[in-house]
């Protein structure tokens, strides 16, 4: 299921506490993915939890930050306390949800934080506000200190590789632009006034990967989603992903994730 911002409040934004002893039946079974962002301060309990098909466990003292599109999936929890604030993006300038979005591109989305008492403070005032624009202004301040204490985590990284950094942001936003029409390294090195050989470079030294499979670990995770989220069948899910040859595509899942595609949606069903 896709939770669109226009479940959230008038206000744009929502705050509320999770604990583990009110609606923990319905949050275990509960697997979607939002249009908003999603920004949690975990103060006791463990949660296991998939984001975006990959495992986390997530123990007290975590920051969690998830970005629109992010597919999550709770597994179990464990005596969990935690607050949970929810954002339309339209309610952040873009220089806070770039921000916000470049963490996603290089960053894991949970965070260990032993200092979040601001946080948890702002949090319990955006609460108890009456008064709409005070409240967003208090989550905008929240964002902004999620920003900075993710900053602080990963300045030295920041620092040594500043341009490949934003390099490699610019070729992620083209790439989700262009994704199901172009797939070849050299178009987004062009539109980056940069070789591909450069190109490469970036990718690798930020994510480990060439260029290449960093465009198909894309494409497969859009097609996971649309297998988890969608009952299309696999030969419509490839063509929206930009795939005429639907042998092709299900090769090319295959071998990224070491089953086909119907396989892959077979255990997901298994699984919930």
């Amino acid at each position: 299921m896709r939770h669109g911002s226009s479940m959230l409040p008038d206000c744009g934004y929502m705050v509320r506490v999770v604990e583990s002893k009110t609606e923990s039946a319905t949050r275990i079974k509960y697997s979607h993915r939002d249009d908003y962002y999603m920004m949690g301060i975990f103060v006791g309990g463990e949660l296991d939890c998939y984001i975006d098909f990959r495992h986390y466990m997530i123990e007290p003292d975590s920051i969690v930050v998830l970005t629109p599109g992010q597919v999550h999936q709770i597994v179990s929890e464990k005596d969990i306390y935690a607050y949970m604030l929810a954002v339309d993006p339209g309610l952040l300038d873009e220089r806070l949800r770039r921000q916000l979005d470049q963490q996603q591109v290089f960053h894991s989305p949970v965070y260990k934080s032993n200092d979040y008492s601001d946080l948890v403070t702002l949090y319990k005032l955006i609460l108890g506000q009456k008064s709409v624009s005070v409240g967003t202004n208090l989550v905008k301040a929240a964002a902004e200190i999620i920003v900075d204490k993710i900053a602080e985590q990963n300045t030295d990284q920041i620092k040594r590789t500043d341009r490949k950094h934003e390099l490699m942001f610019m070729f992620r936003k083209l790439l989700n632009e262009n994704i199901t029409r172009e797939r070849r390294p050299g178009f987004y090195a062009g539109q980056l006034n940069i070789s591909t050989v450069y190109l490469n470079e970036i990718v690798n030294s930020v994510t480990g990967l060439s260029a290449s499979e960093y465009i198909r670990n894309e494409v497969v995770l859009l097609a996971k989603r649309e297998l988890y989220y969608t009952s299309d069948s696999i030969k419509e899910i490839s063509q929206r992903l930009g795939f005429m040859d639907n042998a092709y595509f299900s090769r090319l899942f295959t071998e990224t994730v070491g089953v086909s595609p119907a396989i892959f949606r077979r255990n997901l069903d298994k699984s919930n």
